[in-house]
Parts: structure tokens; sequence; C-alpha cells
């Protein structure tokens, strides 16, 4: 039998790591997983591609026998600062059955939930095999962490189902009850603009043309109307909660699944007083529905930018991903939803931001977002904890969710 683990413990123990992404120093999470598996006999890989940027990845079952469950978590977390808190970020403290601190929301109660489903289906091993995955980097893009271990663990984790953040949070919609999943991420295409010009005075009416151009481009992106898409995930949403929709944050849930977007990231038009810029320079991204490529993005880039005297190029391009919504483990997921949270329903949605599981869902794998926390932090709070101060995360909530995955891996396995 598996030695029994008090979960609830393990995530404090794991919320008083620092791990804050930078520097990251993820191996001395990973060294307490370690223990953790050597006490158990629980084989496991460390991928560190460089030093302290280490990620873990233990398996229980065979190594073959059917499409694998990959349980993916991130231990890096990014900063706090103490002075803010009510309780210190890193002391794990816990207050009327709530604990507070840096990563217990994003994600290392994501960490303990997968762990104790891990080993729990240790002693009823499923025909397939079930990886435990605790990444570094992830809140830096994952460059030291799932970008690693995806191309490592390639051929183990083909063709696998993901258990990923995201998704999991209750939302109520008209006297029913619903819970998140994310069924895949946008894409994203970073680009940069730059424009040159001469400098001028700013002590009375001049024809700066950075000034001009800069105005008209922020301009044209702010009123940019993107045309709406129905997709599998806007027309699923859109029959689970009907045309009259209250709540604004599920109106834009619903404006988000079936249209791309962009967002500006940063500008720099100098720094001198008093003086109108020579110059500008700015970054921005696409964000785009699933199935968009490369070519898609130079088209509405071209489009915006058309007659424009500024210089723009594409920095970067990942595309999105979606995954099904009509296999066995999705409604295995609709059905413990129901089970464990009073007949609620799952209300499938895009992330709203890039997530490791990206790295899995652009090479086969089916990746859902479904990290199930109690009716106690809806999701409308936990837009307000997410990276900011008090992050927070229930007792019952991590007990619970480790239930639910087991249950889940169980009932598909």
């Amino acid at each position: 039998m598996t030695p029994s683990v008090d979960l609830v413990e393990l995530f404090r123990d794991l919320v008083r790591l620092d791990t804050t992404n930078p520097p990251g120093n993820e191996a001395i999470a990973v060294a307490y997983l370690a223990r953790l598996f050597d006490a158990r006999g629980i084989a496991y890989d460390i991928v560190e591609p460089e030093p302290t940027r280490q990620s873990i990845v233990a398996r229980i079952g065979p190594e073959g026998g059917g499409r694998p469950f990959v349980l993916i978590s991130h231990l890096d977390v990014v900063p706090a600062k103490g002075e803010e808190w009510e309780f210190p970020p890193f002391d794990a403290v816990e207050h009327n059955g709530v604990i507070y601190g840096r990563g217990t929301l994003d994600t290392k109660y994501l960490t303990a939930m997968e762990l104790g489903a891990f080993l729990a289906v240790r002693d009823a091993p499923p025909a397939r095999p079930v990886y435990f995955v605790a990444t570094a980097d992830e809140e830096r893009g994952g460059t030291h962490g799932m970008a690693h271990v995806a191309r490592r663990f390639e051929e183990q984790f083909r063709g696998g189902i993901v258990i990923n953040e995201g998704g999991g949070f209750f939302v109520p919609h008209r006297g029913e009850r619903f819970y998140l999943c994310t069924v895949g991420e946008k894409g994203r295409c970073g680009f940069r603009v730059t424009i040159d010009g001469a400098p001028g005075p700013a002590s009375f009416p001049s024809r700066n043309r950075t000034t001009r151009i800069l105005s008209d481009l922020f301009d044209r992106m702010a009123s940019h109307r993107f045309p709406e898409e129905r997709n599998a995930v806007s027309i699923r949403f859109d029959d689970a909660l009907g045309a009259q929709i209250d709540d604004p944050l599920l109106r834009s849930f619903r404006e988000y699944n079936r249209r791309d977007a962009i967002i500006l990231k940063s500008y720099n038009v100098g720094t001198q007083v008093n003086v109108l810029p020579a110059g500008a320079q700015f970054d921005a991204e696409l964000h785009l529905l699933p199935g968009r490529t490369r070519k898609e993005a130079e088209r509405i880039l071209r489009e915006i930018f058309d007659g424009s005297e500024a210089r723009w190029e594409i920095t970067a391009f990942h595309p999105g991903f979606a995954s099904d919504m009509g296999n066995s483990v999705y409604r295995a997921l609709a059905r413990n939803a129901a089970h464990h949270f009073d007949g609620a329903r799952l209300l499938p949605v895009y992330a709203l931001g890039q997530t490791d599981g990206r790295f899995l869902g652009t090479r086969g794998c089916h990746v859902y977002g479904f990290a199930p926390v109690t009716s106690d932090i809806p999701f409308s709070e936990v837009l307000k904890l997410v990276h900011q101060k008090n992050e927070k995360m229930t007792r019952a909530s991590i007990t619970a969710g480790a239930h639910i995955l087991e249950d889940l891996i169980l009932s598909v396995g």
C-alpha cells in the first residue's frame, strides 16, 4: 500500500519553498518531491537545462498500454511584496480553513491535488501510464521548464490526456452552477512597430510626425473590429448559457471565445523633457483563435497598418490549439463535476493566458484545464487573487480536487 500523505500539509510545505521566478530555484521543490517519491519507490526523472531550474517527471503504470494521463503543474511563482500581504507570502498561514501564500492559486494547489490523485491510483493502477509532471519557469514562458520536458518525453506523452491549470472554477448563471473547463488556448503573434521621425519642441504646436503616427496607430488598433467566428467552443458555451447572459464576466468570455484580439504590451517614446520624440517603438500581440496560421497573422497586420509610415515585424509566433470535447475524457470530466459539485455543468472556454499546456496541445495531446476548486472561491474572486496580494486556497479544495482527479483517472483508465 502507498504510505499516506497529508495533502494539505504537503501543499503548505510547497508554498513555504520560495520559488519566485526570477530566479526560480525550482530545484528546492523538486528535491522535496523527489524525497517523497524515493520513500515510496516511485521512479522519476529530473530535467535540469540550467542549474537550479529543475522539473520532475514521475510515472506509475505500464510504459505502454494506451494513451497516457499526464498531470501537469508548475512550481515557480511570481514575485510578492510581503509588506502588502495580510500574512507573510511564504509562511503558508492557515486561517479559518484558508491557506494564504504566493503560489497557493498559481499553481501549487494543483501540484498537491495531482500528487494526491497520482499516489491514490498507484494501488489500483489503470491500464495506461500516468505521469506526474511539475515544471520550472512557466511564469516566464517555460523556456527552462516544459519546453525541455515536452521535447524529452515527446514519445511517452504522444496522444496523451493532459490535466492542466486554467479551469475548475465555479461560475453561477441564472440559478445554475457551472465549472469552467479550458479546452484550448489561443495562439500568440508578437510584433514590433517602429516609427522614425524628427524631434520637435513641446512648448508650441508642431507637425511632429512621430506623435501623429503613433496616435493614428493606437487608434487603428483600438478600433479594429475582428470578425466573429462560431467554433466548437463558442457553440457549446452559447448552448450551455443561452442567449441572455447577464454577468459581464460571462459576456466577456462569450466574446473571447469567438474573436481574435490585439493587446498592447509595451511602448517607448523616449525620456527627454519638453521635447517631442524623434521616434517611437512598441510591442504588441495578436491573440488568435486556434487554427490561425502565421500567414493569416501577417494578413491581419497588413490590414491594420496599411498606408502607415511605420515599420512592423513579427517577433514571435506560437499557434493555438483546441482539444476534443466529444471523447470519453471530456464526458468523464462532466460527470465528475456534476457528481462532486451538486449537479454542476462544465462550461468550455479557451484559456485566458498561455500555459505549459501549449507545449503538449500543439504536439497532439488533449489538454484540459480543470483544477477543481470549491465554490468558496468563485472565478470572479480568482481573477482578483492570481498574481495579487493575499493569494489563497481553501483546505477543502485541496482534498476535493485530489478526489475528483483520482475518480477521473480511474473512470477513464
